[in-house]
């Protein structure tokens, strides 16, 4: 089979999204089937734990883990992986490439070894770096979590590289599945850490990332991938990738250090509040992850073919189209969590442990993180573009930049929002990095038909207040009988609703969007 940026170079002009229509439509409809397990999970964590003490620990300890080293290796290795890989299959060809791969692979294993034993003697100053606030037996609990998760890193980064190389040859429903075995290996783990210790739900979380490797390889060998033991870190490929790799850590880093901000400002809050920040954060990157990420996961292989061709004509149009259908989807669902913040928490995770009180504080979180959404997805796009464009350092300033303001708010926030304010803070740099790349691709590129993404902006702006009057005066009469009906039955003509106001207003991209939807359904 020839490889998929082969196929994309012999797509007439206008193919280019249809393709996508295909591939986003099954990775969306496998994001969400693996999404909704992840909820599950969160689900019997709120209902085993609640927001107290282990809860907070547990979440600081995988927080301190994903953003000091999963989150900063696996974006950094898979954004610079994919272009490297396609260059080298197609000037040196396949061999080359695999045997590149395994070089990536063993070359994970060293570092991730060098790392699990610097940050298991270094733990305690690593944790109060993310948890200032934390003293006692919740510093002395997080600090023992954090040693056990340490070992899940190479696990991650390694699965980072068999993601990529999978959705380089177009399997997309594989890599959006994975994330099942490793949410239900967390959900076993929950469960047997109640009997017999929070030791379990650590080892298990460890296990769970090393399912979720497992889970790739059968398909990568499928698709042609044979692992060989080599080490070479005087590989030409190697050096370029490390040279490649340097701003997006320092960008990757920016981004985390926005986490940690939160993290370490909410351990000064009161017993809950890191947990409620855990909780809401899920709810919110629950619609990124479903409806954002599975545009920006296929369109990047096809950004970088039209980067790596200088085709900027379509490049502009396929920009433009992604950008407003990620506006078109998340413009409403953001406008819905904040109207409905506090029935979505209470019908999701008030149960067990997770109280009223408990409901009360993580809605409004909610609210202020939805604020930021449609600014988040739409980062995630234009970052995207950068990386096509080899273009690594504006993505890092806009990462810095995106910190500075961060901190800002958050300092000005925390003040009188508490908790809550982290959220707010959070996407109102969010607003503000988007600004920034906005200018900065106009600067790099030309003119990109930037009005078509205002214009999109306000209409589905529009459309989802008027969706909201609609949802806000059903659900207060539903509710009455039952809240979650109220929910599903005002969400469901809320979105009928706005789909039809939008078809008014001839809003730009609804047709991929339909094409999304109408393919799903043929299937």
């Amino acid at each position: 089979m020839k490889n998929y940026y082969t196929k994309i170079t012999n797509m007439k002009r206008g193919s280019y999204m249809s393709k996508a229509v295909q591939s986003a439509s099954i990775l969306f409809i496998a994001t969400i089937i693996s999404k909704f397990v992840g909820l599950l999970r969160d689900q019997v964590i709120g209902y085993v734990y609640g927001i107290g003490v282990i809860a907070e620990s547990y979440f600081m300890a995988l927080n301190i883990i994903t953003v000091a080293f999963i989150a900063l290796l696996g974006v950094a290795i898979q954004s610079t992986y994919m272009p490297i890989y396609t260059e080298v299959e197609g000037k040196e060809g396949r061999q080359k490439a695999l045997k590149f791969t395994s070089n990536i692979i063993n070359i994970i294993f060293l570092v991730s070894f060098i790392v699990v034993v610097l940050g298991w003697f270094f733990t305690e100053p690593l944790v109060k770096l993310f948890a200032t606030g934390f003293n006692g037996e919740k510093l002395q609990l997080t600090m023992q979590l954090t040693r056990i998760i340490l070992f899940s890193v190479g696990l991650v980064c390694i699965t980072y590289v068999l993601k990529a190389y999978l959705e380089i040859h177009d399997y997309f429903l594989v890599t959006g599945l994975m994330p099942i075995p490793y949410n239900i290996s967390i959900i076993i783990a929950v469960l047997l850490s109640k009997r017999f210790g929070m030791e379990i739900l650590a080892y298990g979380t460890v296990f769970a990332f090393f399912v979720q490797m497992v889970f790739l390889i059968p398909f990568c060998y499928k698709k042609g991938f044979r692992y060989k033991f080599n080490i070479n870190l005087l590989d030409k490929h190697v050096k370029q990738m490390g040279l490649a790799i340097g701003p997006i850590l320092v960008g990757a880093s920016a981004y985390q250090i926005n986490s940690l901000v939160d993290k370490n400002l909410s351990s000064f809050l009161p017993t809950g509040s890191v947990a409620a920040l855990s909780f809401a954060y899920k709810l919110n990157i629950f619609v990124i992850g479903v409806f954002v990420a599975s545009i920006t996961t296929v369109m990047y292989p096809i950004f970088t073919k039209l980067g790596s061709n200088k085709n900027l004509k379509q490049l502009k149009i396929t920009l433009c189209k992604s950008v407003n259908s990620v506006i078109l989807i998340t413009m409403p669902i953001s406008v819905g969590a904040f109207i409905l913040s506090e029935p979505i928490v209470k019908i999701v995770f008030e149960r067990g442990a997770f109280d009223p009180t408990a409901t009360i504080i993580t809605a409004q979180v909610l609210s202020c993180y939805a604020i930021g959404m449609v600014a988040s997805g739409m980062r995630d796009i234009l970052v995207r573009i950068f990386y096509s464009l080899q273009d690594t350092k504006i993505p890092m300033k806009n990462s810095i930049l995106c910190v500075i303001c961060n901190i800002l708010f958050n300092l000005i926030l925390i003040q009188t929002m508490k908790v809550s304010g982290l959220a707010l803070g959070s996407s109102l740099a969010a607003i503000v990095a988007v600004c920034f790349l906005m200018i900065q691709l106009r600067k790099k590129i030309g003119k990109f038909n930037a009005m078509s993404i205002f214009t999109t902006l306000l209409k589905t702006f529009a459309a989802s207040c008027v969706m909201a009057f609609i949802v806000l005066k059903l659900f207060a009469k539903i509710s009455l009988i039952s809240e979650f009906l109220a929910l599903a039955v005002s969400v469901g003509i809320g979105a009928i609703a706005y789909s039809i106001i939008v078809l008014i207003l001839k809003v730009d991209s609804t047709d991929y969007v339909i094409d999304i939807v109408k393919s799903k359904i043929i299937k």
